[in-house]
């Protein structure tokens, strides 16, 4: 059975919750305390040497990093829908879409929902704050080009890419952004499916 190093209120560790919810994969959650900072300690460091959760493990094999976990599991099960096609641009253009994720959706996102969560607001970097949520919205305008005319953003069918993204359009208001009503709708879709219901609750 596979074991996840996580935390519940990890974003990134929600990713893989939700994905081995939607694979039906059994799996075993150790919870690392973040908060009273296990992951700095030297047990979790050898486990992961950058102190971060998820990690991954499959026996003896320890893998890090939300995106890189999922792939590994999606190409080492073979599934009937998978993720990845086999058409050579396809998985091209979805291992693009994953990258635009992260760089300009996620990270950006995290600036601001670190702050407004675990910072003062008398601390607060709000130029670099602002320009996260400028990011956002240019990346917002461009994810609605794709989302006028379908329903999800790869192959037109929920997968890796509405995975990644869940965790943080859950908290799509903290952004302070326009959302393009195709991407607003998108976000109910996301949001109503079953795995991520499961992991990141209703409403």
């Amino acid at each position: 059975m596979y074991q996840l190093y996580a935390h519940p209120r990890s974003t990134y560790s929600m990713r893989v919750h939700i994905y081995l919810r939607y694979r039906n994969l059994p799996y075993e959650t150790i919870t690392i305390a973040l908060d009273k900072l296990e992951n700095r300690k030297r047990p979790f460091l050898q486990i992961n040497p950058y102190g971060k959760v998820p990690v991954l493990k499959d026996d003896d094999f320890l893998l890090a990093e939300s995106s890189a976990i999922i792939r590994y599991l999606e190409e080492k099960h073979s599934f009937t829908n998978p993720f990845f096609s086999e058409d050579l641009r396809s998985r091209a253009l979805l291992n693009q879409a994953i990258n635009r994720c992260e760089s300009e959706f996620c990270f950006p996102g995290s600036v601001i929902y670190f702050s407004k969560k675990f910072v003062s607001p008398e601390k607060w970097d709000t130029n670099r704050m602002k320009d996260s949520s400028k990011r956002i919205g240019r990346h917002l305008d461009i994810l609605e080009g794709i989302l006028e005319t379908n329903e999800y953003l790869h192959e037109n069918q929920f997968g890796f890419l509405e995975i990644l993204y869940a965790p943080f359009i859950k908290n799509i208001d903290m952004m302070e952004t326009k959302l393009p009503l195709p991407v607003e709708n998108w976000i109910k879709r996301v949001l109503a499916n079953e795995s991520v219901g499961e992991v990141l609750g209703k409403g």
